[in-house]
């Protein structure tokens, strides 16, 4: 009469890492090898049965050496990540380390059943019902699972065979992979079956004494469900919010878009493929884009107007695509700042909370108003003439720069006027090697003739942050 063991994981989870590979290389050691289930009957004997007796457990584990076959329930293999802080967060920087948890997820019965071709007398069955009665788990300490002798397979279980083979690809089934699984020479030495890993690697061995690699023809895994992508829909707005104890202030926003720029660039660059990116702002040849200002703005939110920046909205006229909107989710897992000796914030975490169209835009900044007042300062691009009357020049700026975003400036006024909020903006990027043209930042009110919408932002780093209004009606 075969030998069944059945493996039920109750929480249709199964971990546990293959002899040889890293931890943080996902994968799954799917079947359980014959190795980790005798070190697991005999490490149940030591911990949870020791009234047994050892010649009877001994020559058990003696007859459960051969290779088994397996039965497996269709499965998916995942994994989540963890960032575990490492040793240089005591010296204050948020400095982590990653590791994988890397597990199958099991369909069915959630149940992995184990065969054995062998005849076991009553003292031996009865004493490996026992150990598997009090296993805990199997493979990984979060491998709950509740472990159980049968006499046979049950009849409606209809899972594929995993198994031995030979060295010819024919012999592997229809959906089924090769897969090396640990197994102990035979006759078994219990000896060698004890060994604690750390003596294995003390001895610089790869795999444990008296052990070799059978190959199985194992079913290969599911395909994940992808989400469904909906591409009908144009994404021209995204929110990120700043977590933290306190948010930047509204004075460093040009560092602070600049780096979360140069951050999406990076990402960008490192997923490979050139093409024209409206988050970058640059073509495929790494040149700015000429599209009448549709590519990316980085545009500061001060929701509860204390001075401090609470969102930052990434406005794209010209849309983003799945793999930029990804990008800016990316950076939700990473800390955003400036580098050392540079003024701006540092080390901030940003949650992407929102995407889709223009009405996820600020109301005060989109609807129609005769009115609009300055959120940050406007920079004009030009520099000013000395023979030419500053109010004019001011006037003429906005006006040019009005008529380059489509709107007309005919009957605008605006009105100048001192911001002691403004005074210490920051008007220049730090990647810059020259300052800008021109220093002054200007709090500025336009009056239109007539209702217009928004968003309104103008002059110099208006992509960054700088000229940005909202209705002052």
């Amino acid at each position: 009469m075969p030998v069944v063991l059945a493996m039920n994981f109750p929480w249709g989870r199964y971990h546990a890492t293959p002899w040889g590979r890293y931890v943080n290389e996902g994968t799954v050691e799917v079947p359980p090898s014959p190795w980790r289930l005798l070190r697991a009957l005999y490490s149940t004997w030591q911990l949870r049965a020791p009234e047994l007796e050892e010649h009877v457990v001994r020559s058990l584990l003696s007859a459960l050496a051969v290779p088994p076959s397996y039965l497996i329930p269709p499965y998916r293999i995942a994994h989540s990540r963890h960032y575990y802080p490492d040793s240089k967060h005591r010296s204050g920087s948020s400095s982590t380390d990653k590791a994988v948890d890397a597990f199958a997820v099991l369909d069915g019965d959630q149940t992995i059943y184990a065969v054995w071709p062998v005849d076991l007398d009553p003292e031996q069955r009865e004493a490996l019902s026992r150990l598997a009665k009090l296993t805990p788990y199997i493979g990984r300490a979060d491998s709950t699972c509740e472990v159980q002798v049968l006499d046979r397979v049950p009849q409606e279980i209809r899972y594929p065979y995993a198994q031995p083979v030979g060295l010819d690809d024919d012999d592997l089934g229809h959906g089924h992979q090769p897969v090396e699984v640990l197994c102990p020479e035979l006759p078994l030495d219990l000896d060698a079956l004890i060994q604690r890993p750390v003596d294995i690697r003390a001895a610089k061995l790869l795999y444990p004494k008296s052990t070799k690699k059978v190959t199985y023809s194992v079913p290969a895994p599911s395909e994940p469900l992808r989400p469904v992508t909906h591409v009908d829909s144009v994404v021209t707005v995204v929110r990120l919010t700043i977590s933290g104890i306190r948010q930047p202030r509204l004075a460093h926003t040009v560092p602070l878009t600049d780096a979360l720029r140069g951050a999406c660039i990076k990402i960008l660059t490192r997923q490979g493929g050139a093409f024209d990116s409206m988050l970058a702002g640059k073509s495929a040849d790494g040149k700015p884009l000429t599209d009448n200002h549709r590519h990316a703005h980085f545009l500061p939110y001060d929701a509860d107007q204390d001075g401090r920046i609470d969102e930052i909205i990434v406005w794209t006229p010209g849309g983003l695509t799945a793999q930029e909107v990804a990008v800016l989710d990316i950076l939700g897992r990473r800390s955003v700042g400036v580098p050392e000796g540079v003024t701006g914030p540092r080390d901030l975490r940003l949650l992407l909370t929102a995407s889709g169209g223009d009405d996820l835009l600020p109301e005060e900044w989109v609807r129609p108003a005769h009115r609009w007042r300055s959120v940050t300062p406007f920079v004009p691009s030009r520099h000013h003439k000395s023979r030419q009357n500053y109010n004019e020049f001011v006037h003429n700026e906005v006006a040019r720069e009005l008529t380059y975003h489509d709107r007309s400036p005919d009957g605008l006024s605006i009105q100048a006027s001192l911001n002691p909020a403004f005074v210490g903006f920051i008007r220049r990027r730090w990647r810059d090697k020259k300052a800008t043209q021109s220093s002054i930042g200007h709090a500025l009110e336009l009056e239109f003739p007539r209702p217009t919408s928004g968003p309104i932002t103008l002059g110099h780093l208006s992509h960054f942050g700088l000229g940005l209004f909202r209705t002052s009606d």
